[in-house]
């Protein structure tokens, strides 16, 4: 009797040791990265063949990226500019060009939409965001 007593005792001890320990697992956390986003602005300046043209800036307000493309699409849609970034890192609201240095594109008057195409740096996580940007005629 004395043998089944002291069996039930180390039973129920083993027992409460799995069960605390088993509690004390660490929970697994969700790691959430922010949402990539941009904002775009841009400056009126003359072109060399006469007129007006734009060239425009933006930053990531949100996180570092590391750009591939931008691709620009006028206000009357008569054709997308692809500009190539090739991997260019850049840190959390660092002001980027959109085209050459030197360059502009000819004004348009109205919204002009800007697809950005890269990765975030944090998780290489890819990611597409398309901003629009009104210029004035």
């Amino acid at each position: 009797m004395k043998k089944i007593n002291q069996a039930m005792i180390y039973g129920i001890l083993l027992m409460s040791i799995v069960i605390v320990i088993s509690g004390c697992k660490k929970k697994t956390e969700t790691v959430t990265y922010p949402t990539v986003s941009f904002i775009v602005t841009y400056l009126t300046v003359q072109l060399q063949a006469g007129g007006e043209g734009v060239q425009f800036y933006a930053n990531c307000n949100s996180t570092d990226v590391k750009m591939t493309k931008v691709e620009i699409l006028d206000p009357i849609h008569s054709g997308t500019v692809t500009y190539n970034l090739n991997g260019q890192g850049y840190v959390k609201s660092q002001i980027f060009d959109l085209q050459d240095a030197g360059t502009a594109y000819q004004k348009q008057g109205g919204t002009y939409q800007i697809t950005f195409t890269g990765l975030r740096t944090v998780d290489n996580a890819p990611f597409t965001v398309i901003s629009n940007v009104s210029v004035a005629k």
